[in-house]
């Protein structure tokens, strides 16, 4: 047994990327790690007692709810093992949680920074990268500040659950069948600057780009474990264009009874509208688009940089390529009054999506996390906002408004999840 483990708690009910990159450097690297996803499997408190290293990725706020909970179950335990935390939202609360849960935080890309961190704690001289410890950056003479680009790892399939274990409802529904799922990512970040989105609060607007070849040598891996189906996790398909459409070209080549789906925004369906055709050829079968709140008021306070009648148009160019589309809301927000849900009710019916819309989108409301951008925002400066750990209660200037998400709360659903991408 390895001194050290990376735990993967939660990322999106997708065969786990970022514990599965971050474990590849460490093992690439020369560190001897073991693997546990906890999501599929569980723990065992007693055995993870026994490393003296637990390194947990966070890229999600579930995933960083759980991982505190989980840091809370070791302390309680006598665990006296060195924890280190990476991932989107931990660069968004590094010197908080390096400061009260775990030791080490990477902040931003993590493969370079996890190895110069082990590297450090077997006794090398090399300076520690990115990483903060004990509510700090680590000391000048040990500890350098880089940009990182082109440090993407290929992840290793092979030690996860198979992808049999992390099914996907949502897909099923959307494409009226049963398909095994995998899923990877040709960027991270995003170059937009959505103030509500937490990829911008941890990227600020800067794209990393994946090695294509790696990236076909990856989805040949998902295919050899059954992969019938791809997600793009990306927080924007096209953060690069023409790259997107030519990795997706040599997959689709490659791999041609594969079908896919991704996330884009609503101006990128607009900018390749003679180009939906050819993504359907290639097997894309669903597009997800956030389109927020069909008022223009919402739309420009969140910096989304489209009108409502940019929506429309997108919405029937999706619809009329053969694709499905998987729109997304933020239902409650700061800015919608009582009398806009009748409204919305109007927009869905005149694009045709009354019966359509996941029924998760009815009860989202803005997350108000803290690092997030619209905590400038004069709206929201003007609410009562009540604090909590990693973000902000938030309550709107119309109680009703209020009563009205109570009321349209469901209870969970196992394996669904309320949440408007795979970034958040």
């Amino acid at each position: 047994m390895a001194s050290t483990i990376l735990i993967s708690i939660f990322e999106g009910g997708y065969q786990p990327l970022n514990a599965l990159t971050g474990l590849a450097a460490l093992r690439n690297a020369g560190h001897d790690t073991d693997f546990l996803d906890a999501y599929v499997e569980g723990y065992d408190i007693e055995k993870l007692k026994t490393y003296d290293t637990i390194i947990l990725p966070v890229p999600l706020f579930d995933s960083l709810n759980s991982a505190i909970q989980l840091v809370k179950e070791l302390d309680a335990a006598g665990c006296t093992a060195e924890k280190v935390m990476f991932g989107q939202y931990a660069t968004i609360n590094a010197p908080y949680l390096s400061g009260r849960y775990v030791d080490h935080v990477v902040s931003g890309e993590w493969e370079v920074p996890l190895v110069s961190l082990m590297d450090r704690k077997a006794g090398g001289e090399d300076p520690v990268v990115n990483v903060y410890s004990h509510g700090a950056t680590t000391p000048e003479k040990t500890m350098q500040m880089l940009k990182l680009r082109g440090t993407m790892v290929k992840p290793l399939r092979d030690i996860a659950p198979n992808l049999s274990k992390y099914p996907q409802p949502h897909l099923t529904t959307l494409m009226g069948e049963e398909k095994i799922v995998g899923g990877l990512e040709l960027t991270r970040g995003c170059h937009h600057k959505c103030t509500y989105c937490s990829v911008f609060s941890a990227y600020d607007g800067k794209v990393f780009l994946g090695d294509v070849d790696q990236i076909i040598e990856d989805t040949d891996a998902l295919v050899g474990q059954g992969m019938q189906h791809m997600t793009f996790i990306d927080a924007e398909f096209f953060n690069a264009t023409r790259r997107s459409f030519d990795a997706l070209a040599r997959i689709h080549q490659r791999h041609p009874d594969l079908t896919f789906d991704f996330t884009t925004r609503v101006d990128h369906i607009l900018e390749n509208r003679d180009r939906l055709g050819e993504l359907r050829d290639m097997g894309v079968r669903v597009i997800t688009s956030a389109l927020e709140f069909p008022k223009n008021e919402v739309l420009q306070q969140v910096r989304k940089e489209v009108d409502v009648e940019d929506l429309k148009g997108s919405v029937r160019l999706v619809q009329g390529s053969g694709i499905t589309l998987n729109p997304t809301f933020i239902m409650f927000n700061p800015w919608v009054t009582l009398e806009d849900f009748p409204r919305f009710h109007d927009f869905l019916v005149e694009t045709n999506m009354e019966n359509s819309v996941d029924p998760v989108q009815f009860e989202t409301r803005l997350h108000l996390y803290k690092g997030s951008p619209l905590l400038q925002n004069d709206t929201i400066k003007s609410l009562r906002l009540e604090e909590q750990e990693f973000h902000y209660d938030w309550f709107h200037s119309d109680e009703r408004v209020d009563e009205l998400f109570r009321a349209s709360v469901t209870p969970a659903v196992e394996g669904q999840f309320k949440r408007c991408c795979l970034k958040c």
